[in-house]
């Protein structure tokens, strides 16, 4: 059996997520969970887990969730972040821009190059596109788009000026300014987009009501655990909210208003 928590795993605090999973595993013991993998597994690409037959636990962003797996896998509940932009187990997203480039609004984003994280990104892609569509952008607003592979890549790429701007998930912005503040000195937020319920654990779609409320007490169990105090605040999660596949739901609705609203693309 697998266990992934790859979804904000920098170098810088691969050692607290080894914790925190050890916390988890430890919960999940106590509520009498078999086949509990003793440590994680660490994918280059975090989607090949996702459908994995030997999944026990993971964590998705709610867009390929949604669009890709959510037949695949079953929402244990989100975990809540200490982080500007989220708000319990929901989160928004820092649209950046280069320091001193001269763009204050939306509006002036026009022709200017996208850094996106990926096509299948909740925080990189579509919350960005539901605030454009917000905003009465029209299709084709940006002059050109480029997959950077990550957040963090992102993020370089607008500091650089290789693009313009990016949609930064709202944990790895806090993340990056804690452990990496000279990636983010030449860059700043320009807005906030609209929030969402932020990225979820998640397990088999197979498992059963009474085996995930187990999950979710061994949860419970690991953010009360004093032993995992430490790796918490250095993964900044102070909560956990046991929401189900019904609140992913919204993930839906934000891409169907703005494609109402005229934007079906953000690139």
């Amino acid at each position: 059996m697998i266990a992934t928590l790859d979804m904000y795993d920098f170098p810088e605090i691969r050692k607290a997520t080894n914790t925190w999973w050890e916390a988890l595993a430890r919960g999940f013991a106590a509520e009498g969970l078999t086949g509990i993998p003793p440590h994680r597994t660490r994918f280059l690409d975090e989607h090949a887990s996702w459908s994995a037959p030997e999944l026990f636990f993971t964590q998705i962003c709610g867009y390929p969730l949604r669009k890709r797996y959510r037949d695949v896998l079953r929402v244990v509940g989100t975990p809540c972040y200490r982080a500007e932009g989220c708000d319990g187990p929901r989160y928004s997203s820092a649209v950046i821009v280069q320091r001193g480039a001269g763009i204050n609004s939306i509006k002036a984003l026009e022709g200017a190059r996208l850094a996106y994280n990926g096509a299948l990104s909740q925080s990189g892609m579509s919350a960005f596109r539901a605030l454009l569509a917000d905003h009465g952008i029209e299709p084709g607003f940006f002059g050109d788009a480029v997959c950077s592979h990550g957040h963090r890549a992102s993020v370089s790429m607008v500091y650089s000026g290789e693009a313009d701007t990016a949609a930064i998930d709202c944990v790895t912005w806090a993340l990056l300014q804690k452990y990496a503040p000279h990636e983010c000195d030449a860059v700043e937020v320009l807005a906030w987009t609209p929030d969402a319920p932020g990225l979820p654990y998640a397990v088999p779609a197979g498992i059963d009501d009474q085996t995930v409320a187990a999950y979710r007490r061994g949860i419970e169990r690991a953010i009360a655990d004093p032993a995992a105090q430490s790796a918490r605040d250095a993964l900044l999660i102070d909560g956990f909210s046991p929401l189900t596949d019904l609140d992913y739901e919204e993930i839906d609705a934000m891409e169907t208003r703005a494609r109402e609203r005229g934007l079906p693309s953000l690139f």
